[in-house]
């Protein structure tokens, strides 16, 4: 007769926790891959035409803006669309369940969606894992482009810093500066000195507003 095979040793607390990580990780691949691959698009496209843009004439920043529109804002319209999907009846994709990389690829998307709408039902979204001290890492960004556009003072001056002799400079619209640093550094923000300072090395020289 043959010999009966050895049974398995019981998993320990460990290697269970283990497994059932595995096995959510792994029914949450497609979701993942979708949020990563968008993101990485998204920031493809911007590290593509910044490259060009820094220090590109007033004019050619005119044509490129307008290369901008034809190729790569019709990107941002279907990733609109397509997020929308994925984040319909839950909650913001957190690094706990999607990975790092996949919660910022879902936040490059709403941060740069032209549907106010969405972005503010997105923010909505995040006030919960902001109040539990959980924020994504662009909440500070997305909370300030959604004050912009409805006319309210940023609160992060995350958005449209001031363009002074070419450089970047701290903006007008934002509430309570003497308490600015603070709420900046209770988020993991940079100061604002070094803020701009980044911004001057990303974007080259500003164009002051016209008219």
């Amino acid at each position: 007769m043959l010999a009966a095979a050895p049974a398995l040793a019981q998993e320990t607390p460990a290697v269970a926790q283990a497994r059932a990580d595995a096995e959510a990780l792994v029914a949450r691949q497609a979701l993942i891959e979708d949020l990563g691959g968008m993101g990485a698009v998204d920031q493809a496209t911007r590290v593509t035409f910044l490259k060009v843009r820094k220090t590109a004439s007033p004019e050619d920043r005119q044509a490129l803006d307008a290369i901008w529109k034809q190729h790569y804002e019709p990107i941002d319209i279907k990733h609109t669309e397509r997020l929308k999907g994925l984040l319909a009846g839950r909650g913001w994709f957190t690094p706990e369940e999607v990975g790092q990389r996949a919660a910022d690829g879902a936040f490059h998307i709403v941060n740069h969606s032209p549907d106010l709408a969405f972005q503010k039902e997105a923010l909505a979204k995040m006030e919960p894992l902001v109040a539990q001290g959980r924020a994504p890492s662009g909440y500070p960004n997305l909370y300030d482009r959604v004050a912009e556009q409805e006319g309210r003072p940023q609160r992060y001056a995350t958005q449209r810093a001031r363009c002074v002799d070419g450089r970047h400079a701290m903006p007008e619209n934002v509430e309570d500066p003497a308490g600015l640093e603070k709420r900046r550094a209770g988020l993991g923000l940079q100061t604002m000195p070094d803020y701009l300072k980044g911004l001057d090395a990303m974007y080259g020289r500003c164009d002051p507003p016209k008219g």
